[in-house]
């Protein structure tokens, strides 16, 4: 019998990285506070962008969850969310209580995806207790998991880097 966790990891370039946090930067129309973590800020960037990067980045990210879609046998037709973010956590900070994606307000979302947009050395990974397994915060990786209540994360606070990730949903349509 095979046993799968369903956190699938995939690589993007280091240079994507670099100009999505440089998008971030950038972008101060829509970029906010989070009212729910002290220190952070998001930016949010939109399923139908024109933007190069953002364009860029969504080309790879739908490569990888077809790949994701055709290990795991799944027919639902799914699509990018509309709102997808990026977030700057400020060392210290975090989202460290455990959630999961998919919920009344959100019930479409069957996957979502995190891209971690810089390395951290110490902390500032993602786990998920239920399936044993921490994620490191290394620039490049992207990873694909379930939405739902079998897949509870919580964010690894740094006590000293800061953390970029980019983050969003795949929705069934």
């Amino acid at each position: 019998m095979n046993t799968f966790n369903f956190i699938e990891k995939y690589k993007i370039l280091p240079k994507l990285c670099d100009d999505l946090v440089d998008y971030y930067k950038n972008n101060n129309e829509y970029k906010f506070d989070r009212q729910d973590i002290l220190n952070t800020k998001e930016v949010i960037f939109y399923n139908d962008s024109n933007n190069k990067v953002v364009r860029s980045f969504f080309d790879i990210l739908l490569k990888c969850v077809t790949n994701y879609m055709i290990k795991y046998k799944l027919n639902n037709k799914v699509q990018i969310s509309k709102t997808n973010n990026i977030q700057h956590y400020q060392s210290k900070t975090g989202y460290v209580n455990l959630h999961y994606e998919k919920n009344k307000e959100n019930p479409k979302r069957q996957l979502v995806y995190m891209v971690y947009l810089n390395t951290i050395k110490k902390g500032g990974g993602t786990e998920f207790p239920f399936q044993n397994t921490i994620i490191k915060a290394i620039k490049g990786n992207l990873i694909i998991w379930p939405a739902d209540f079998t897949h509870p994360h919580k964010g690894i606070i740094s006590e000293t880097e800061e953390k970029y990730i980019a983050t969003g949903w795949l929705e069934i349509i």
